[in-house]
């Protein structure tokens, strides 16, 4: 199908919360039903492919999305495909919204068309998506799985996905992991002190 003859609806769509922090380990699913919580299963249904819009090449899919830069009108992907390249030239913007950052360009390897930029040195206002995959929403289609339907990615809002939960277990970790600090400490000055004696 040529990009003339595709027809993009004019609807706004929101990608549900399908993303990478859904995904857990064997140990957390096993975790979460001996303490009988419900596993979270993801709906591939509900997910997007995403693709170069002059070639159709599949450069990633919403799994890899962690949200969007609207200033700088930017998916933000924390993995792509091997058919997004990535310039081996620094290169440094002086003027505009990414004044004083250093970035590599991202091709397609399908049409060698520049898809997007991996920003490395930046001002403190972009630090966060420092070595990130940023992709120009404008250059981007997105397949949606559960209606087979072909969107422009600059109509679909890339929200951030809640982590309380996340950062919440997060936290009991690293409280769990500082409890054994703290015994182990507890070993070791017993061990010094009667080593000293």
């Amino acid at each position: 199908m040529s990009n003339s003859t595709r027809s993009f609806p004019e609807i706004s769509y929101v990608i549900g919360p399908c993303d990478s922090t859904q995904i857990s380990s064997i140990a957390d699913q096993l975790r979460a039903v001996k303490d009988g919580e419900a596993c979270t299963v993801i709906d591939f249904r509900n997910c997007s492919v995403l693709q170069c819009m002059t070639c159709n090449t599949v450069l990633g899919d919403s799994l890899g999305i962690c949200g969007e830069v609207p200033s700088l009108q930017s998916i933000i992907c924390l993995k792509v495909t091997e058919d997004v390249r990535v310039h081996k030239k620094l290169e440094m913007s002086l003027i505009g919204k990414l004044a004083f950052s250093t970035h590599q360009v991202l091709d397609c390897a399908g049409c060698h068309s520049a898809i997007g930029l991996v920003l490395h040195s930046t001002p403190e206002h972009l630090s966060a998506l420092q070595n990130l995959f940023l992709l120009r929403k404008e250059l981007i289609n997105c397949y949606m799985l559960r209606s087979g339907a072909c969107v422009k990615a600059s109509k679909i809002n890339f929200k951030h996905r809640l982590m309380d939960k996340n950062i919440k277990e997060l936290e009991q970790d690293l409280e769990a992991q500082l409890k054994q600090v703290k015994i182990l400490e507890g070993m070791m000055e017993k061990m010094y002190t009667r080593n000293v004696s």
